[in-house]
């Protein structure tokens, strides 16, 4: 239960994120007020600086309790299956304040009512949020939300290691999902000051956020991360092996990963290897 709405609460704060950042359903009147661009205004100066305060806590979140130290303070209070969920809950609670307590500063950077390039803009708007959501399944989203890890405690299983994503998305893009909020953030026919500022902070704090998960991806995956990152294969492929195999191996080895509770025979283990 605990994990479970962790996970309706994302799916909450999503939808509502979407609505406040695009004023929808529409710019003159959102449902959402206040929204990005809409609402009651204070002084510039002092919505500025309130803003960047509560985009300041919630990116604090996102990232130290992201960090593996932190994750282990966590771990001493809650059961380790746990930790992920929890994440999840502290990440949509600093998401709703961010949406209660945002000031909006009207004053209009551009303003884009062309009849062929609104639409486009809307268009990459909903492609970008597409994007993060798609990134998001392919990665596998249940382990994502803490799910996964939550319902095998319950049950009583062992949780099983986690595997570096390298498939659908991940084969072309290294970080999918923050391509498509970046495009959520910037895509909108109606930017504000106070839009663009959020819009601003939060693509900074992607910019720092990805060396520190590099960094994160190296230490736990080493050389498996390397080489997804010259996208060359981790293990080679038999003399005479078919055109497809370079296709199906890399999904057949991520597949066998997780469904193994127990240690491989090394001769099986060899043999995967080498498909």
């Amino acid at each position: 239960m605990y994990a479970a709405t962790a996970a309706i609460g994302t799916v909450a704060f999503f939808a509502t994120f979407i609505f406040f950042l695009g004023n929808l359903p529409k710019i003159s009147s959102p449902w959402l007020v206040p929204s990005a661009d809409k609402g009651p205004a204070v002084t510039p100066l002092l919505a500025l600086v309130l803003n960047a305060m509560l985009l300041a806590l919630f990116s604090l979140q996102h990232s130290l309790m992201a960090r593996p130290f932190f994750k282990r303070l966590v771990c001493r209070v809650i059961p380790q299956p746990l930790e992920r969920a929890t994440y999840v809950h502290a990440a949509n609670l600093a998401g709703f304040l961010l949406i209660a307590l945002w000031q909006p500063v009207p004053i209009v950077i551009w303003n884009i009512r062309n009849e062929l390039l609104e639409p486009f803009v809307w268009t990459a708007f909903g492609l970008g949020w597409l994007l993060l959501f798609a990134a998001a399944f392919s990665m596998n989203i249940l382990e994502l939300l803490g799910l996964r890890q939550a319902w095998r405690w319950y049950r009583g299983r062992t949780p099983l290691p986690l595997t570096l994503s390298t498939s659908w998305l991940y084969r072309y893009l290294e970080h999918p999902m923050y391509v498509g909020v970046i495009l959520g953030f910037w895509m909108t026919p109606h930017m504000t000051l106070g839009h663009a500022a959020l819009a601003t902070q939060l693509t900074l704090y992607i910019a720092v956020a990805v060396g520190y998960e590099r960094r994160d991806l190296r230490q736990r995956f080493g050389s498996d991360y390397e080489c997804w990152c010259k996208g060359t294969p981790h293990r080679s492929l038999p003399a005479g092996a078919p055109a497809w195999a370079p296709i199906i191996a890399p999904e057949l080895s991520r597949l066998y990963k997780p469904v193994t509770l127990q240690p491989l025979p090394p001769r099986m283990r060899l043999l995967l290897d080498r498909l």
